[in-house]
């Protein structure tokens, strides 16, 4: 980047390299500097909701600013705070370089923080507890049926609050039955 002049280097998610204008043209890049004894590292967002989503990803112990880059480079801030509303540890240790104990660290950490200003929140028919709710009883079978996390959670939002998993899963059947 060049700000007045003086050139800076800032490590992105691949959202924010998606979002940016060509070479030449202004823009508004959201930053966090991030100073240790050794280095002095600069990253960058396109949106403040990804900077505040940076933010809490690396306020989590044993989650550096790279992790947190790679979690906003798989997830939107939005995904980021559901994943955590629900518990959902799979979603979480999905992001390649995230292992199953740090995703389970995240969700516990982050479950309480109140991310639902960073996008999202919970949603209807999520419940609070470990088991996620019928929304997510309901993408675990409907992966366990072949479709991808993507796919099952795509049809499962299009999909109104139900009162059951299988009820869930019927409905996000016949809206993947629709798009083929």
């Amino acid at each position: 980047m060049d700000c007045g002049g003086v050139g800076y280097r800032a490590a992105v998610p691949v959202s924010t390299l998606r979002a940016l204008p060509a070479v030449g043209e202004e823009c508004v890049v959201h930053t966090r500097m991030v100073v240790r004894e050794d280095a002095m590292l600069l990253f960058g967002f396109a949106t403040r909701e990804e900077r505040e989503a940076f933010d809490a990803l690396t306020s989590v112990s044993k989650v550096g600013p790279r992790l947190a880059l790679a979690v906003l480079s798989a997830m939107t801030p939005g995904q980021v705070a559901e994943a955590a509303a629900r518990g959902d540890v799979r979603r979480f240790a999905a992001v390649p370089g995230l292992g199953r104990k740090t995703a389970e660290r995240l969700v516990l950490e982050l479950k309480g923080r109140g991310l639902a200003a960073v996008g999202g929140g919970e949603e209807p028919g999520v419940s609070g507890g470990d088991g996620g709710g019928p929304f997510m009883e309901a993408r675990e079978a409907l992966t366990g049926l072949g479709y991808s996390i993507e796919e099952a959670e795509r049809a499962l939002r299009d999909v109104p609050p139900q009162e059951s998993v299988e009820q869930y899963i019927k409905a996000a059947l016949r809206k993947i039955g629709g798009r083929r």
